[in-house]
């Protein structure tokens, strides 16, 4: 793992999305394909309310891996941030057909 990625996690954990945001965008620099900074990056722009940009990093999380389970819920919930709950939804059970047991998802 890049320190800029472990430096994220560190701030997503303190809930200092802000500065989290900075690091995995460092991080993505440095490594850009890897799925799970774009949806680290993801939650944290949601948990800010930036419903916009955390649909755009779920997106490319998914174009980069998309049989990982919480690419699909981070759209979900980007998606139903921006009131799209029909989409959602469908996101939502697209992140289920990858991983059934997902109680998030679920």
């Amino acid at each position: 793992m890049s320190e800029n990625k472990a430096l994220g996690n560190e701030q997503f954990k303190a809930k200092n999305y802000e500065k989290a945001i900075e690091f995995y965008t460092k991080a993505i620099e440095e490594t850009p394909n890897d799925h799970s900074i774009y949806g680290n990056r993801s939650a944290s722009h949601y948990n800010l309310k930036n419903f916009d940009s955390a649909s755009t990093d779920a997106d490319k999380c998914i174009e980069i891996k998309d049989d990982w389970a919480k690419g699909y819920q981070r759209k979900a919930m980007a998606l139903h941030g921006q009131g799209n709950r029909a989409e959602a939804i469908q996101f939502y059970t697209k992140g289920l057909d990858k991983d059934p047991e997902n109680q998030q998802m679920k």
